[in-house]
């Protein structure tokens, strides 16, 4: 049998990523710029010669409908949505606008208001080899959220990756995030 992989997708832009505001668990949707970047990453993904078995996603608006645009690209439809795939909580700073404020001091804000980093790391590790043991020998496309998939994937690669494009793609072994503490 062949090696899971994972193709993790951030989603497409929202309002709020476009005025710099923290949206954590708030359900925002795309807007029209997100879903054309999804259909962008869609095409892409679709001209790469590339397969992928299953599609799934964050429960969150923006996340799913990334998804589904990409699966209407590449043939496939959303199996599931993972509840733990859902971005970081941010807690009492949702919402804030963090216009003029540098990544550095948007991560301390989110760390210091919001869900623990570790927390975070351990979620989506748990959740990605939840993942690989519900699609074994398959290759997976996630569609999920900025600082999840960066935080967990720092952890995975053991590196520290800056912060994730809307629309970007990273692609990791069920190896890899079983391999990874």
């Amino acid at each position: 049998m062949s090696e899971t992989t994972l193709t993790l997708i951030r989603h497409g832009q929202t309002d709020w990523n476009l005025q710099r505001r923290l949206q954590g668990r708030s359900d925002i949707p795309l807007n029209d710029t997100g879903r054309e970047q999804a259909r962008t990453v869609g095409r892409e993904l679709a001209a790469s010669g590339e397969h992928w078995d299953v599609l799934v996603s964050s429960p969150l608006k923006r996340a799913r409908e990334t998804a589904e645009i990409i699966g209407e690209q590449i043939g496939l439809s959303l199996s599931r949505t993972y509840d733990d795939l859902v971005e970081r909580a941010f807690g009492d700073v949702e919402g804030r606008d963090c216009t003029g404020t540098s990544d550095d001091e948007r991560h301390a804000l989110m760390e210091q208001h919001g869900e623990a980093t570790e927390d975070v790391v351990q979620r989506g590790l748990s959740v990605l080899r939840r993942i690989t043991e519900d699609f074994s020998g398959q290759d997976v496309m996630v569609v999920a959220h900025g600082t999840l998939i960066r935080l967990t994937l720092d952890r995975v690669l053991d590196t520290e990756l800056p912060s994730l494009e809307n629309g970007q793609v990273l692609t990791v072994t069920a190896d890899q995030v079983l391999a990874a503490r």
